[in-house]
């Protein structure tokens, strides 16, 4: 990543290279100026980087005249719901969320407790790109706050059935790969009565495989609960919004579908439309529609699902890299809150995860990245919507094309210079022979360009 990358997702790079402490420093000033009278309360992941950006984002919002709330290292979840329940904050948390460690970035939340969106990013870019030109304000104060998880973790428990979770005294594993819930993933668990094995918690910030919770990174989580004969276990990525799971038997599931079948718990806590984004299983439709609810698709993006979950008054939504999003606690993806229901869920069926997962139908899901120049990305679009005319097209976030038993999408992503391609489908057959026929065209179209 030779320059930095700027969405919706947030600001990434890679640290010392395309992000300095200079940077940061700018991105503080000008997040500064942007939350206007607001406080900004900071945080970070466990990333050993993240101590010197943060310290240069402070001081570039010091400049600007906003008082600062300093959590140190805390979940992303964690400050988005401190920021939705407390007036008069704006926020933003040091992290490359899912990136391997030499990357770092910032994430910036707005009053709402959401991540910028895209006109909120327009403005703030605005003054970050004129910075130079701005003058500060009377510098504000600094404060350390280091209370803020058991705020959060009771207002959490206050939305799942704790005695019933008790009762079953489970056996979990974590894998939180170094990242934050290396400190506090322990602790929350045991506040629900749970025997907790972790692995791959020391010495945070090293991580110890990569750090995107996939089912092919979580060998060690699947053999541990296995060896342990735990009750299930949980993989989180470095700053705790997204979370996959190792069933009973050892057998870890794919993001996609732990999403789904947490959607399906939600609306057995509270039926109405469900939200998430256009590259999530298929499995979630099939979910809403047994449930008798609607289902809506927004671009990739947290606060693109969130703004749309607002809009609707979604009971449950979600992006379909195990980002859970429960409204009634929070507006935002969230490993604990996750955690929590997969545990109510056991409690309350009496059922096993692997059980549960069984009475769903397989899909066959494939994602691939791949270095693709964007400027040639509308060429390659019209290309591949030739290739498949019998497909029904949508624009709305990249390509996606659907068939009567499979689909394909295919955008940019939005913290790696790289498009990432999305198939699934009934028939494996179908699926891979649909990606080897994507591949060639996009090897082929670069080839020929």
């Amino acid at each position: 990543m030779e320059q930095l990358i700027v969405s919706v997702s947030g600001i990434r790079g890679i640290y010392g290279k395309s992000l300095k402490e200079e940077d940061a420093l700018k991105f503080g000033r000008a997040f500064g100026l942007w939350a206007g009278e607001k406080n900004i309360i900071v945080g970070r992941d466990t990333r050993p980087s993240g101590e010197p950006l943060k310290a240069a984002f402070v001081s570039g919002a010091l400049w600007a005249g906003r008082n600062i709330y300093d959590s140190g290292i805390v979940p992303t979840p964690a400050l988005t719901w401190f920021v939705e329940k407390t007036s008069g904050f704006c926020g933003s948390v040091i992290t490359a969320s899912h990136n391997p460690v030499e990357y770092n970035g910032i994430k910036l939340i707005n009053s709402s407790g959401t991540f910028l969106n895209a006109e909120q990013s327009q403005s703030f870019l605005g003054i970050y790109t004129d910075i130079e030109n701005k003058k500060g304000g009377k510098p504000g104060a600094y404060f350390s706050d280091f209370c803020l998880m058991d705020r959060f973790f009771s207002a959490l428990l206050d939305c799942v059935d704790v005695s019933a979770i008790r009762k079953r005294k489970f056996r979990v594993v974590v894998d939180p790969v170094q990242g934050v819930g290396a400190l506090y993933s322990k602790v929350f668990l045991e506040k629900l009565g749970c025997n907790v094995v972790m692995i791959n918690s020391d010495p945070p910030g090293i991580f110890s495989h990569p750090p995107e919770p996939l089912p092919q990174h979580l060998g060690d989580l699947a053999r541990t609960v296995e060896k342990e004969k735990a009750d299930i276990g949980f993989a989180q990525d470095p700053d705790c919004d997204r979370l996959t799971l190792a069933a009973d038997n050892g057998v870890c599931v794919s993001e996609e579908l732990c999403l789904a079948v947490l959607i399906y718990w939600m609306l057995q806590r509270k039926k109405g439309p469900v939200v998430v984004n256009i590259a999530t299983t298929k499995l979630v439709d099939d979910i809403c529609r047994n449930a008798g609810v609607g289902v809506f698709r927004t671009k990739v993006g947290e606060v693109c699902v969130v703004e749309k979950m607002k809009d609707i008054n979604a009971s449950a939504g979600g992006e379909g890299n195990g980002g859970i999003i429960l409204p009634d606690f929070h507006y935002g993806r969230d490993s604990f809150i996750g955690m929590a229901l997969t545990l109510e869920m056991l409690a309350k069926t009496q059922l096993k995860f692997s059980e549960i997962a069984r009475k769903f139908p397989l899909y066959h899901f494939v994602k691939k990245k791949i270095t693709f120049p964007s400027e040639k990305l509308d060429d390659l679009y019209k290309e591949l919507e030739e290739k498949f005319p019998n497909g029904k097209t949508l624009y709305l976030d990249g390509l996606r094309i659907d068939f009567e038993n499979a689909w394909f999408g295919i955008r940019p992503s939005g913290t790696e210079p790289l498009v990432r391609v999305f198939v699934e489908g009934e028939n494996k057959n179908v699926v891979d022979s649909l990606t080897e026929e994507i591949q060639k065209c996009i090897t082929s179209f670069v080839n020929i360009q």
